[in-house]
Order: structure tokens, then C-alpha cells, then sequence
């Protein structure tokens, strides 16, 4: 074999090589904290199961303050007057008086404090989930404000904190087409801990757990094809779907939002499919109010 072959043989290992390499290489990960994709200059990375993001992701997280030292390279959070600290590069951090063993140290990465995610973020009291389907990391905290909301004994005003309510979820997207200028949502009637809201061809279902509520179900239907299912409400074909379909055994009580007006025609739909208008009032987004006749 000539030197010449030889060496083209080598530059072509060397790129198919190079491209597998790239191929292989990992997609980029998302961290939504609160509903918010947070931008960052150094891609979030994954080491030993653990989500590793730069300083300025966990400062977002709301209820605490994650301070720097670039001296001692300390990360100080403080949260409730508690005071939580994790020294770059060391597997330990210290919450109040006591040693905690992290998965993964902090650590400084081309002029940039990189830290574990989930473990700031519980320290902060918050909810992480990892996507992997979307390669997305969320991080959900309500505000005290809006918990205190969603215990309201006022149905409207609990249907609007559990809605507005910091979002998860470990479901794929859809590619939904919403040439609709509706927005719907249901509630189990006299209920605020779970909902539906659908838009375009696409509806999503809601469950509310602690501070979060979690997208435990994703479909996706055909709604010019007729088509009987589990769901009374939703007379069509369902074309995609993820996640564990809910079942639902009593009346649903629904505001029909239309956006360019901002009012809502609202009622009941019973099991039998069949949907009695209540009224119609102005209604803000994510904003509901009392319904007559609910129980």
C-alpha cells in the first residue's frame, strides 16, 4: 500500500472518527426555574447523575440568596435564616451546624462557579425534575403568596393560584397547531387540585402536588375526525398521547376563553357530553371566577 493511500486512509479514520464523536455528542440541556427557560454562558452538564449548572441558574430560584466569595471560593445560601454554605471543589457543604456529603462538588470551570443543582434547589425547598425526553431540567417553587392562595376556601380564587402554580413535567412535546383564538379549561366540578387546559389541537392535563403542579398527560387529537374515547368532553381522535390518561367520573365545570376579547362563556359539561352555558363574563388570563350552580 503506497504512503499515499496510507495517508488518505488515515485522514478518512480520522474524520469518520471525528464525526461519530460529534454525533454522539449530547444535546444541550434546558433549566426552566418557575416556568422560565434561564439563559445561561456555560452549558448545564450532567456528572454521576447529577445536574451541574453555572452561579447565576440556582440565583434565580426564588425564597433564597446565593452569595459568591471568590477569596475563600464559598458559595454562601441563605434560606428562612438558615444558613447553607459549599466550598468549590469540596464534596461536602455545610447546612446550619451540620455535614452534608454532596454526589458532586462545586467547582470553578474557565472563570465559572458551576454547582449541583438539585442540591441548592432543595435546600430552597423547591421541586427538580428531569425531563429526559426534552433534556429539560425544572426547578417549581410557588411564591407563599400563591399557596396561600390555592388553600383559599374561595373555589375561583383556588383554581387561580393552582393554575398559575409553577409547572413540571416528564412528557415529550407535541407539535401543536393552535389556529384557534380560544383557550379552554376544565376543572372536576367543585375541584382546584387538578385541571385541563387546551388550546388549538392539543390539551394538557394538570394534577397540583405541593408547591407544583405536574403535566401528568399530553394529547394530541384530530378535531375534524369524530371519535368516541375515554374523555366525554373530547369527542375526537386522539392522534398522540403521553403520559397516564385521567379518568373522570363527574360533571366538568369549563370557561370557554376567547382571547380577543378577554370573556369567557363558562357552564358545565355533564358525562353524558353534553355542555349547558352558564353565562359569559370578562375574564383575564389564568383568572377564574365562581361558576352558579357549581357544588
Amino acid at each position: 500500500m503506497s504512503k499515499f493511500l496510507r495517508a488518505g486512509l488515515l485522514l478518512l479514520l480520522v474524520f469518520v472518527l471525528a464525526s461519530g464523536t460529534a454525533m454522539a455528542a449530547p444535546d444541550k440541556i434546558d433549566v426552566i426555574v418557575n416556568d422560565v427557560t434561564v439563559p445561561t454562558d456555560v452549558a448545564p452538564y450532567i456528572k454521576q447523575g447529577t445536574t451541574i449548572v453555572p452561579l447565576n441558574v440556582v440565583q434565580k430560584i426564588p425564597g433564597i440568596s446565593v452569595t459568591w466569595e471568590n477569596t475563600t471560593k464559598t458559595i454562601t445560601i441563605v434560606r428562612d435564616g438558615e444558613t447553607i454554605t459549599l466550598v468549590a471543589g469540596q464534596k461536602t457543604a455545610t447546612v446550619g451546624s451540620e455535614q452534608v456529603a454532596l454526589t458532586v462538588a462545586s467547582s470553578l470551570e474557565k472563570g465559572h462557579v458551576m454547582v449541583p443543582l438539585r442540591f441548592i434547589a432543595a435546600s430552597a425547598g423547591a421541586e427538580v425534575v428531569w425531563n429526559a425526553k426534552t433534556r429539560s431540567v425544572y426547578v417549581a417553587k410557588a411564591s407563599d403568596a400563591l399557596t396561600a392562595q390555592r388553600a383559599s376556601a374561595n373555589l375561583a380564587e383556588a383554581r387561580t393560584a393552582a393554575v398559575q402554580f409553577p409547572r413540571v413535567s416528564l412528557l415529550k412535546n407535541f407539535n401543536i397547531t393552535n389556529d384557534t383564538q380560544n383557550q379552554d379549561y376544565y376543572f372536576p366540578e367543585g375541584k382546584s387540585d387538578s385541571f385541563f387546559i387546551q388550546g388549538g389541537n392539543g390539551i394538557d392535563y394538570y394534577k397540583v402536588s405541593g408547591n407544583h403542579s405536574e403535566l401528568v398527560w399530553r394529547a394530541k387529537f384530530d378535531y375534524r375526525t369524530k371519535a368516541s374515547n375515554s374523555l366525554f368532553f373530547l369527542p375526537y381522535k386522539i392522534v398522540e398521547q403521553d403520559g397516564k390518561a385521567p379518568s373522570i367520573t363527574g360533571r366538568l365545570a369549563f370557561y370557554h376563553l376567547m382571547l380577543p376579547v378577554m370573556e369567557a362563556t363558562y357552564g358545565f359539561i355533564g358525562t353524558d357530553g353534553q355542555m349547558t352555558t352558564v353565562g359569559q363574563n370578562a375574564m383575564a388570563l389564568d383568572k377564574f371566577f365562581e361558576i352558579q350552580g357549581e357544588k
